[in-house]
């Protein structure tokens, strides 16, 4: 029975390994906001694909969202991305961590967010991004960026109250 349960896991491992060893390397998709796919995303996209999505979670169209439009948008995400077939994380025990809008969605606490409140905070997180500041973002800054959100999200996971130093470009 021994052997017979090896030999079925050596097989298994084998071909496992066989079939990662010939899977193309899949390529890094362009940014959100490089509308026009030249690498480079500028404030003026960065507006435009804000209000986008805006667009696309104001169901009632009366230029607000809402705790319900943004569950709503946040849970039909959820429900592409599994039907894409994409590893999606399962939502802890009492509910999902991002349910409502919180404080950084809702600066001023009305229970909905506007166009503008919106939009202010794309340019925000752009702003953040563009560490040479001369408006547009590149994949340095790019690769820059991504790697202080692990260093911050590593930081407040183990208990860190220190912001990360940016990468020196």
């Amino acid at each position: 029975m021994r052997k017979t349960v090896l030999t079925l896991m050596l097989a298994a491992s084998a071909i496992t390994s066989a079939g990662a060893q010939t899977a193309p390397a899949t390529p890094r998709p362009p940014m959100r906001q490089d509308a026009n796919h030249d690498g480079v995303s500028t404030r003026a996209e960065a507006i435009a694909q804000a209000d986008a999505r805006f667009a696309q979670m104001d169901t009632d169209h009366d230029g607000r969202i809402t705790t319900g439009e943004m569950r709503a948008y946040r849970e039909a995400l959820h429900d592409r991305m599994v039907a894409s077939g994409r590893d999606v994380p399962v939502p802890p025990p009492g509910g999902r961590k991002h349910d409502g809008m919180g404080r950084r969605m809702d600066p001023n606490g009305d229970g909905s967010v506007t166009r503008e409140e919106f939009e202010a905070r794309a340019l925000k997180r752009f702003d953040r991004m563009d560490a040479n500041h001369d408006g547009t973002i590149d994949a340095t800054e790019r690769a820059n960026a991504a790697e202080i959100r692990h260093v911050d999200r590593r930081e407040r996971r183990d208990g860190g109250t220190q912001p990360a130093p940016a990468p020196a470009q």
